[in-house]
């Protein structure tokens, strides 16, 4: 079995290389200081939009790819996983690219430019719709979940205002899905 080989620090490259162009336009830098806005942290609703995105996320996954509810692995011990012929390094840089890096800069790639675009509802559910098709595509392995995904991560944050909550919820199921589905 061969499994795909992963660099963080070439994804680190990219993705930084990527949100350091769009910074170089004043209002893209404004529009991303603006979408830090931690205070939604202190409201319960905020709490509620997370756990309302997860449950459909998950929804979501068991219909598309056919689950059950009893489809769990465990990530490390289970013989499908391909995390037994990595090195603890490799393991290591592997979660933290998939639970740290993947999460934030995704955000930042795909939600944060929405913000151009977000003036009008209808221009929002077109920048939405692209940047969810985008980010389907940027997953490969997945593109219809990763379409879902990109719309959901998109809804929660225009209901929140910051890309904090996306970037919760973005980093609560990438830790759930490599532990109950396996997805190493």
């Amino acid at each position: 079995m061969q499994i795909q080989s992963f660099s963080l620090f070439w994804e680190i490259i990219i993705y930084g290389a990527f949100i350091g162009l769009i910074c170089m336009f004043p209002k893209s830098r404004q529009l991303y200081k603006e979408a830090f806005n931690f205070s939604v942290l202190n409201n319960f609703r905020t709490y509620l939009l997370i756990l309302i995105a997860f449950s459909t996320i998950f929804t979501a996954n068991l219909i598309i790819f056919n689950r059950s509810l009893s489809s769990t692995f465990n990530l490390l011990t289970s013989s499908a996983s391909r995390t037994v012929m990595l090195d603890p390094f490799e393991l290591a840089s592997l979660i933290i690219g998939i639970v740290i890096i993947a999460p934030v800069f995704e955000e930042l790639l795909f939600r944060v430019p929405l913000s151009i675009w977000m003036n009008r509802s209808y221009r929002f559910f077109i920048a939405l719709f692209i940047s969810s098709i985008l980010f389907g595509l940027l997953h490969a392995e997945y593109p219809v979940f990763g379409f879902v995904l990109g719309m959901i991560f998109g809804v929660v944050y225009k209901l929140s205002k910051s890309v904090v909550p996306a970037i919760i919820t973005h980093f609560i199921w990438n830790v759930f899905s490599l532990y109950y589905f396996n997805y190493l």
